[in-house]
Order: structure tokens, then C-alpha cells, then sequence
């Protein structure tokens, strides 16, 4: 059984087929070191190709393209935590939790990466997205990362201001969620990851704030109080205390869009 590796342990992923290094040797992250903190609070998305409009090929692509992206980095110190290929397949190259991956400048101390493999001037395939938003719920359920990322269409050509590596915050240390690579660097542009991966998450069941104007602290400070959290510690970041609270509430794995069991 194989799956993706948070904290040690093996969690496999409905209908994915994920891969690790024990499956194959070349699976695995050029670079990468042990985390600095325990609370990881980001999934960032990335494409390979991020300067192309998105074009959707149906279906599934040829075996072996998250190979390709692997070996693309050898003697590099870019890298991912995941790789999506273009017939789905996903490697999982590190724990999660525990390691600490050059991917995206400011925010690698916290944050997951995710690439997924696109088609040089053809697109991305159905089969890499659907894996894709399987993958990444399943990881932010096993991490605690609330379900949430910024609104559709809110892309405005430059990185949200809290969360640029050129910001006053870099990284977004206060920010949890889902993003692109495009929300952290003016490096990367529309297209990374595109849009069409975040239309997917929206349709199963992704909250979408402006991140940008903050709304995501204010609405997350009215939630901490409603479940118990005293106003004056209530600071509308949703990090591991908030989770726990949340769990013991009811609410699925402490994530607050999964609801309460039952």
C-alpha cells in the first residue's frame, strides 16, 4: 500500500495512485531539509508550464510525465513535495509534515507544494487535475489546513501583498489555506497554476475569501469565538489550537467546511 506521507505515516488517497520512494528510486526531492516549525498552513499549486493560456486535454496523457519533472530538477535545488504526471499518477517525494522544500521562496518553511506535469504547448490533462483536488483535500484534511483559498477571479497579474516574498510579510505566515505560486512571487504569472485547478476545488466545497482584503481573519475570528476561543485570544488565524477546538466540536478532521460528523 502506498500513499502520501504525513508524519511518519502512509495515507492513501481514493482513486490515486501515488508513489514514494520505496516504490522508486528516482522519486525522490533533489534538496530538502527538516521543517523549522510543526504547523504547516499552506498547499501551494504549481504548473510546469506557467506562461501558456489553459487548454484542458480530456482524459488521461502518457505515463511517466511526473517522472520527468523529477529528473528535471536533478542538480537543482527546486523541488516538490508532489508531482501529478499527465495520466494522474502522483509521487510523493517527502513527508509532508516534516520536510522543508524549495518551491516557493517565502512560504517553504510552512507550506506544502504541489506540481502538477503539463503538455509543452498543448495543456493540462483532466486526469492530472482530478488527481490533483484528491490529493490535495486528502492532504489538507491530514495537516489541518482549512479548507479555503482566495476568490475566483481575484488573480489580479501580482502576488497578494501579505503573502509576497517581496511584502512586508513574506510568505504570509498568517495566512492558511490553498494558493497558487502566482499569490506568493511576482516570478510566476497567471497560468501557475491557472485557474481551472481552483474551479475544481470551489465545486467540491472550497470556501473562497479575499485574502487580500483580510476577510479570512475577520470571518475566522467570529468562528473562534462561536466555538468557544475568548474574544481576546480570538485572532482569526486558524492554526492548530483553532483545529483542535474544532475537532472537539465535531467538526471533520477540524476542518470547518467538512462540517460536523454526523
Amino acid at each position: 500500500m502506498s500513499g502520501l506521507v504525513v508524519h511518519g505515516t502512509i495515507i492513501p488517497v481514493d482513486g490515486v495512485h501515488i508513489i514514494t520512494s520505496a516504490d522508486a528510486a528516482w522519486c525522490r526531492v533533489p534538496t530538502s531539509k527538516p521543517r523549522p516549525t510543526p504547523w504547516v498552513r499552506q498547499y501551494i499549486l504549481h504548473k510546469t508550464i506557467a506562461d501558456f493560456p489553459e487548454d484542458i486535454l480530456a482524459g488521461a496523457g502518457p505515463i511517466d510525465g511526473d517522472r520527468q519533472s523529477i529528473e528535471g530538477w536533478a542538480g537543482g535545488v527546486d523541488g516538490a513535495h508532489l508531482v501529478t504526471g499527465y495520466d494522474g499518477r502522483t509521487c510523493c517525494l517527502a513527508d509532508l509534515a516534516l520536510t522543508d522544500i524549495f518551491h516557493a521562496t517565502a512560504s517553504n518553511p510552512w507550506s506544502v507544494g504541489h506540481e502538477m506535469k503539463e503538455k509543452v504547448r498543448s495543456g493540462v490533462y483532466q486526469a492530472t487535475l482530478d488527481a490533483t483536488v484528491k490529493v490535495c483535500l486528502a492532504a489538507c484534511r491530514a495537516l489541518g489546513i482549512q479548507l479555503q483559498m482566495p476568490r475566483l477571479g481575484s488573480y489580479t497579474g501580482h502576488p497578494i501583498a501579505r503573502m509576497s516574498d517581496r511584502g512586508a510579510t513574506p510568505g504570509g505566515p498568517d495566512m492558511v489555506g490553498i494558493f497558487g505560486h502566482r499569490d506568493n512571487t511576482e516570478r510566476r504569472g497567471h497560468w501557475d497554476p491557472g485557474d481551472a485547478i481552483f474551479k475544481l476545488l470551489a465545486a467540491h466545497g472550497v470556501e473562497q475569501f479575499d485574502f487580500a482584503a483580510g476577510q479570512d481573519r475577520e470571518v475566522w475570528r467570529k468562528r473562534q469565538i462561536e466555538i468557544g476561543i475568548p474574544a481576546d485570544e480570538a485572532d482569526g488565524i486558524p492554526g492548530p489550537g483553532t483545529v483542535a477546538r474544532l475537532k472537539a466540536a465535531g467538526y471533520v478532521d477540524g476542518i470547518w467546511a467538512l462540517g460536523k460528523a454526523g
